[in-house]
Parts: structure tokens; C-alpha cells; sequence
């Protein structure tokens, strides 16, 4: 499973609202394959990411905590347990998860993980860090300060963003 961040206006974040299940993920994969469409892709690292900044796996949210809704998004747009897991931020939430992550150094957060500690938790995805921790490190920085810049481009903006983890 991998996790994109796509920037959304009202008018795009309706139409999604409105669309069923199936017809809402071919739109996102149509969307997210224009050359215009701002988008950031975590790939892999969104459930480390939701880890090093919660001490929980993203397969079960924090729920009302912001760092946590910053990598799984605050409301889905499906019930179904059955559909794809897509979610959405409303452009006065993201106001919340930005003031929220301010004050965090992830850098610090990430020296005290282990890799230990992400196969003791079951951290998606198991037994493919095969890597050394300070390359891992390195990767999840860099993943998160790009989708801290993208939270902050979609605050400027008036924007929205829209999760999608398949």
C-alpha cells in the first residue's frame, strides 16, 4: 500500500463528495496522473511517519489528534469497509495539523525510533527495511519535510487535500 497527497479545490473536493466509491478512485488515479496535478507521494513511509509522530501505527488513527490526521486525513469519504481508504482535509482543519506540527522536531523524534521497535509494532510494511537505520533516517525526513511543504502550499492556497492510501 502506497499513500498520495493530492491538493484539491472546493469544487474538486465536492465533486469527489458526490461520487461513488468506484467512480471516486478512477477520478483520484485520473487526477493524480496529470502533468498539472500537485501531489505528493509518501509511497511507503506514511505508516513510520504516523509512528514516529504518534508511537502508533497509522492502521488505527489517533483519533482528534492532528499529527495523526496529518498522514491518514481527517474524514473518509466511504463507510464501506469494503472501498479504498480515502480520506480528506478540509482546508480549516489543515490550519490545525500545521499549527500542530510547528512545535515538533521530527528529527529528534526519529533518533529515538528503532528498527526494532517498527517490527515489534508491526509497522507496515514488515521485513523490507533492510537498510541501514541512518538511510531510512534520511528517507523519512525528506518524506516528511515535503509533505510539511505541501501542508503549508495548501494552506496558502485555500486548498484542500485529499488522502488516499491504496
Amino acid at each position: 500500500m502506497i499513500a498520495q497527497y493530492l491538493m484539491v479545490d472546493n469544487a474538486l473536493l465536492e465533486q469527489l463528495q458526490n461520487a461513488t466509491d468506484t467512480a471516486r478512485t478512477a477520478l483520484l488515479e485520473s487526477m493524480s496522473e496529470q502533468p498539472q496535478a500537485q501531489l505528493v507521494d509518501l509511497g511507503k513511509l506514511w505508516d513510520i511517519i504516523h509512528f514516529v509522530l504518534t508511537k502508533h501505527s497509522a492502521t488505527q488513527p489517533v483519533p482528534d489528534e492532528p499529527v495523526s490526521e496529518f498522514v491518514v486525513g481527517v474524514e473518509t469519504f466511504s463507510d464501506n469497509e469494503d472501498a479504498d481508504f480515502i480520506a480528506f482535509i478540509p482546508w480549516a482543519h489543515i490550519v490545525e495539523i500545521v499549527d500542530a506540527l510547528e512545535p515538533i522536531n521530527f528529527k529528534k523524534r526519529l533518533e529515538k525510533v528503532s528498527m526494532k521497535s517498527l517490527r515489534e509494532q508491526a509497522i507496515f510494511p514488515p521485513n523490507i527495511w533492510q537498510d541501514k537505520k541512518e538511510n531510512l533516517d534520511k528517507e523519512l525526513l525528506a518524506s516528511y519535510n515535503e509533505l510539511l511543504g505541501f501542508y503549508n502550499d495548501a494552506l496558502d492556497n485555500g486548498n484542500n487535500i485529499v488522502v488516499s492510501i491504496l
